[in-house]
């Protein structure tokens, strides 16, 4: 299905400026254009849109990054539940695996014991079989709903909720630990 773009505009809440930019900048394909002033957007842009957004304002992603997550994932909107799959791949660190080896090898070169390693391996699977299962929950008993605000809530929840908690948890154990030793050492 084509729309066009006051349609495009209103759908994805976003200005006509932004979307030409974004054309411009290879994040949008070219619209077709029928007539002269008439230019069609396949429906597949509303979610390339709220993608290019969300990694934006919520990740805070330059431009120049948006555009290699879309291109080096292959991207394609207009499979939604692919579309899903190629979200989580493209924003949870595909860049990143490089740095991971570093972590494991420095922490190998000082004999880190791997149970905390393997603890975080353990309980990532554990949350992921939970979030699936919520995600896809919260999918099929919202059917009706705006699928495009679903998906944005499902990846706030496992890429903003979920690391504040862990990170909150490792913040309240330190400072726990630093007043018992503090307190410990004045005794």
């Amino acid at each position: 299905m084509s729309i066009k773009m006051a349609e495009l505009t209103e759908l994805s809440k976003t200005s006509k400026s932004t979307i030409l930019y974004y054309i411009k900048e290879g994040l949008l394909p070219q619209p077709q254009k029928p007539k002269p002033n008439v230019h069609l957007y396949d429906d597949s842009a509303v979610s390339t849109i709220r993608f290019i957004k969300y990694l934006q304002e919520s990740l805070h992603y330059t431009i120049s990054e948006i555009k290699s997550i879309i291109q080096d994932n292959k991207i394609d909107f207009r499979n939604e539940s692919e579309t899903v799959i190629n979200y989580l791949i493209a924003i949870s660190g595909k860049n990143r695996e490089d740095e991971i080896k570093d972590i494991l090898q420095k922490a190998q070169k000082y004999e880190v014991n791997r149970e905390l390693f393997d603890a975080y391996e353990q309980k990532a699977k554990e949350l992921a079989a939970l979030e699936y299962k919520m995600g896809a929950q919260l999918l099929t008993q919202n059917s009706n709903n705006d699928k495009n605000d679903l998906h944005k809530l499902i990846f706030d929840i496992i890429l903003t909720y979920k690391p504040y908690i862990f990170n909150q948890a490792t913040l309240r154990e330190h400072k726990v630990r630093v007043y018992e030793n503090t307190k410990g050492q004045q005794s």
